[in-house]
C-alpha cells in the first residue's frame, strides 16, 4: 500500500484516485471497486465490526481481503476506518482531501444523501445496506443536523494521524504540483489536465430538475 487517501466523499476523491494512476500508483480501490468486485459484504462486515461490535475490529490481514492488489485507497467505504488503514499499513503516505465546508454539504446533499433518500423502505439488495450502514454511522442517518460536525471530526482525526507520517492536505484546485512533490515524482507534460472525474454528473443534474421543478409549481 502506497497512499490512503482519507478524505470523505466529494471532497475530489474520484479526481484524486485517477490522478494517482497517472502518477503511477494503481491501480487505486474506490467505490467503483465494490460492486465490481463484489466486496459489498465484506465492507458490511468491516463496519458491522467498528459500530455493532459484531466480530473482531479489522486488522491488515482482513483489509487485505479487499486491497491486496491495490496501491492506494480513496473515498468510501474504505475512508470510514482513517485510524484501521493507517495501523494496518504504516508504510503508506497519507492524503487528506478536503473543500470548503458549506460546498461539501451542498454536494453530498444533491449526491449521497440525496440518493438514500429516495431508497426504497426494505431495500435489501447489498449496496442498499451498505449505504445504509454508513448513513447511519457516520451522520445518524440526519445530515442536515450532523453532517458538518461530522466532516470536521474526521478531518480533524487525519490531521492526527498524519502528524507522524507523510502528510498532505490537498482539494482539488491545488492540481499537480503539491501532489507530485507530495510523492516524489515527475509532474505530468505541461498543460496536462488535472482529471475532474464524477460518476455523479448525471445524477445532479436530475435532482436540479426536480428541484427546478418543485419551485416552478411552488410558485405557481
Amino acid at each position: 500500500m502506497k497512499v490512503l487517501v482519507l478524505g470523505l466523499p466529494r471532497t475530489g476523491t474520484q479526481s484524486l484516485a485517477d490522478g494517482l494512476v497517472q502518477l503511477g500508483i494503481s491501480p487505486i480501490y474506490h467505490m467503483r471497486e465494490v460492486a465490481r468486485n463484489k466486496h459489498q459484504a465484506l465492507w458490511i462486515e468491516a463496519i458491522d465490526a467498528k459500530f455493532e461490535d459484531v466480530g473482531v475490529p479489522w486488522t491488515r490481514e482482513d483489509f487485505e481481503r479487499v486491497l491486496e492488489n491495490f496501491e492506494g485507497v480513496a473515498d468510501y467505504p474504505a475512508a470510514i476506518f482513517p485510524a484501521e488503514l493507517v495501523s494496518a499499513y504504516p508504510e503508506a503516505s497519507i492524503i487528506l482531501s478536503v473543500r470548503p465546508e458549506d460546498k461539501w454539504c451542498e454536494s453530498m446533499e444533491s449526491t449521497l444523501v440525496h440518493l438514500q433518500k429516495k431508497r426504497a423502505p426494505g431495500d435489501t439488495t447489498s449496496m442498499s445496506v451498505l449505504s445504509g450502514k454508513y448513513h447511519h454511522h457516520c451522520w445518524g442517518d440526519d445530515f442536515a443536523a450532523t453532517g458538518r460536525e461530522f466532516f470536521r471530526k474526521n478531518n480533524q482525526l487525519v490531521r492526527h494521524l498524519g502528524k507522524e507520517r507523510k502528510f498532505l492536505e490537498w482539494q482539488p484546485q491545488d492540481g499537480w504540483a503539491p501532489l507530485c512533490s507530495f510523492l516524489g515524482v515527475d509532474a505530468p507534460p505541461e498543460g496536462t489536465p488535472f482529471p475532474r472525474s464524477d460518476d455523479w454528473v448525471e445524477y445532479k443534474k436530475m435532482v436540479e430538475r426536480e428541484n427546478t421543478a418543485t419551485e416552478n409549481a411552488e410558485s405557481a
